[in-house]
Order: C-alpha cells, then structure tokens, then sequence
C-alpha cells in the first residue's frame, strides 16, 4: 500500500476525505493536511514534513494537492524534489483520492499514470438525450 499526503487550501483535503471515510473508514495510508488562513509557508511546511515522516514505512509516497502553483503544490514540490519515492500531484479530485489510497500497484511511475487516468475519467458531463423518434401518430 501506499502513503498518500492530501494538502489543500482551507478545508478541502479534509472535506474531501471526509467523503472517503463514509466509504471506506479511517485510513492509516493517508494523512491530510489543510493550509489554513495564518499558516504561512513555515507552518505548511511543518504539517508537511510531520505528514511525510509518519508515512516514511510505505514504499511509495503520493502527494496529492488542489492548484498545480498553489503554495501546497509548491512547498510539497519544494520539501520532496530530492526524494525518489514520492511524487506530487494537482487537480485533485475524489476518483484521484480514492485510487491513491486502493491501487495496489507498486510500481510509482505506473501508480501516478493510474491516480491521473481515474481523475480524468471521473469527470463527466449529464446530458439529456431527446428522442430521435416522433411518436405523435400513437399518442405517445
């Protein structure tokens, strides 16, 4: 399994998460870390690395994040750009979340391409479909 470190602006990651506990319970492989108003780049940093050392057992280390240059991207980018095992991603959604917490593979280059692909896949757009057929003779 695979340590996973959430960190978004205000509340998302623990909202977000929230969502994922209802699923599945608390998870031991995930630890969030919300950048809250007065945290500054210091305090981040210091949620950050306390989340990276209590996931430090796990093979591989997946850090997700809200805004690609937001400063949670940013001071993870900073704190992890010499560690191998760990990669930082944006855009996070709830498909990328939960597959980072369940995907089995080991393998961290092909775990990132899954966490991406099952983010893309999980948007979507509803669209209501009219009928091509016109029934007016039958009443229908």
């Amino acid at each position: 399994m695979t340590g996973v470190i959430f960190s978004a602006h205000g509340n998302f990651a623990s909202g977000l998460y929230s969502g994922l506990k209802l699923i599945a319970g608390e998870m031991e492989n995930i630890k969030i870390v919300d950048f809250l108003e007065g945290d500054g780049n210091d305090g981040l940093d210091k949620k950050l690395s306390e989340a990276l050392e209590s996931l430090k057992s796990y093979n591989n280390i997946i850090i997700l994040t809200d805004l690609a240059g937001g400063t949670p991207f940013n001071r993870s980018v900073l704190l992890t750009q010499d560690i191998k095992n760990v990669r930082v991603l944006s855009g996070t959604n709830f498909q990328m979340l939960y597959t980072a917490a369940f995907d089995p593979t080991d393998d961290i280059n092909e775990l990132t391409k899954n966490i991406i692909d099952a983010g893309k896949e999980g948007i979507s757009l509803f669209e209501l479909k009219e009928s091509s057929s016109d029934n007016s003779d039958d009443g229908i």
